[in-house]
């Protein structure tokens, strides 16, 4: 393996994203497939390797955000189902069938034009639409049943689209209080007894995801979307409360120092704003990080690296490819390995403690994390594989 010249990186165990899928699978109902949600890059951990390891591990379809997301994984040459959930211009559709990649269904005109546009290919390939029905989101999706009926009755007569599934999001399922998942649920069911009245065969029908799937198997019906739980991560600290699932966070973030030094003269100070004012003789070491790589700068003179195990401050503000950490009166060299999130040695710092400290949830502190940082995935406890966006010379 050529080494890094810039030495930091993210490692994802495959291994944990297979025990995770597998811990859910086990939880949910058996007839219930696992759709993976790796849009925004698998939430930083890589979108094509986290869907096929999703994938030999029993998911049996993909979620992604964007047509684009779904593109990359299909030049991947990953052929189970994917699904964008957020809204797609009509202008996408043609290349959506093109790809194969189902699109998230929402307005009645828009199913109709969407029909229009594919009419006018030679291809006789028909684009799988998801219903998307809004019980409590305010997001995305029909609002009311004569609206549903409308967009399904206008994909029926489609001899272009192919109506694949029906679903809706949970937005309260990770907290403690149940009134409005169990009156989001109580809403989409009724949605699908109108539709059964009518005589409509339903398609394939999903609305957990991963809070849900914990706290609701019960509501797994054909299918859920596991979103956070795949990466190892729990929505809240209620779910994981709960004790219901055993998950293994799959990410790392790793550097070596990449300079030393020990602050004799004045002036002593550290970073930009010169906030930072050293000691005497105190240990400075400068780490390869910066908030361009998705490191917050909200973390200067907060945040914490783990270095042989222990805690060091971080000294002075973030910079954009660079952070400082204060060794205090330790000796160190350039090259030795500093863990930013993650465990070493009996110490850890989690993705959770970094969202707290920062006043977010666990999901940005991973979403954010920079495509330029190198991925590196691990499987039996060795590297299989280096992903990163800049070409070795």
């Amino acid at each position: 393996m050529q080494k890094l010249c810039r030495e930091v990186w993210i490692e994802v165990n495959l291994d944990a994203i297979k025990r995770n899928i597998e811990a859910i699978q086990a939880h949910i109902p058996r007839k219930s497939k696992i759709m993976a949600v790796v849009k925004a890059n698998a939430y930083g951990h890589g979108s094509v390797e986290v869907a096929r390891q999703a994938l030999e591990s029993g998911a049996t379809e993909l979620a992604v955000a964007s047509l684009e997301e779904g593109i990359v994984l299909r030049r991947a040459k990953i052929e189970a189902p994917i699904l964008v959930l957020g809204f797609t211009p009509l202008d996408c559709v043609k290349r959506a069938a093109a790809w194969r990649i189902d699109l998230s269904g929402l307005r009645e005109d828009w199913i109709a034009q969407a029909n229009e546009i594919l009419a006018e290919e030679e291809s006789q390939r028909r684009l799988g639409i998801h219903v998307n029905v809004d019980t409590g989101m305010g997001r995305l999706g029909v609002r009311t049943k004569e609206e549903l009926l409308a967009v399904v009755k206008a994909l029926e007569k489609s001899e272009n689209l192919r109506w694949d599934g029906i679903f809706t999001h949970f937005s309260t399922a990770d907290e403690p209080d149940p009134d409005f998942t169990l009156l989001q649920h109580s809403i989409f069911i009724d949605f699908l007894r109108f539709l059964k009245e009518e005589g409509i065969k339903l398609p394939t029908v999903h609305m957990n995801n991963t809070a849900a799937s914990i706290a609701f198997p019960e509501f797994s019906a054909d299918m859920i979307r596991l979103g956070i739980g795949l990466y190892g991560l729990y929505p809240s600290q209620y779910i994981e409360s709960l004790d219901a699932v055993q998950l293994e966070p799959a990410l790392s973030l790793k550097a070596r120092i990449a300079f030393v030094k020990k602050m004799v003269t004045k002036p002593r100070t550290v970073s930009y704003g010169a906030t930072y004012v050293a000691k005497p003789d105190e240990v400075i070491a400068t780490i390869p990080i910066g908030y361009a790589d998705g490191y917050s700068r909200a973390l200067s003179n907060r945040g914490f690296m783990l270095f042989r195990g222990e805690r060091m401050p971080i000294a002075g503000r973030v910079t954009m490819d660079m952070t400082m950490i204060s060794l205090g009166e330790m000796k160190a060299k350039q090259g030795e390995e500093v863990v930013i999130y993650g465990r070493q040695k009996g110490g850890e710092i989690s993705v959770d403690e970094i969202a707290e400290m920062l006043n977010t949830i666990n999901y940005e502190v991973i979403a954010t994390l920079s495509r330029r940082v190198p991925r590196f995935y691990r499987r039996g406890g060795k590297i299989i594989k280096i992903s990163t966006p800049v070409m070795y010379v």
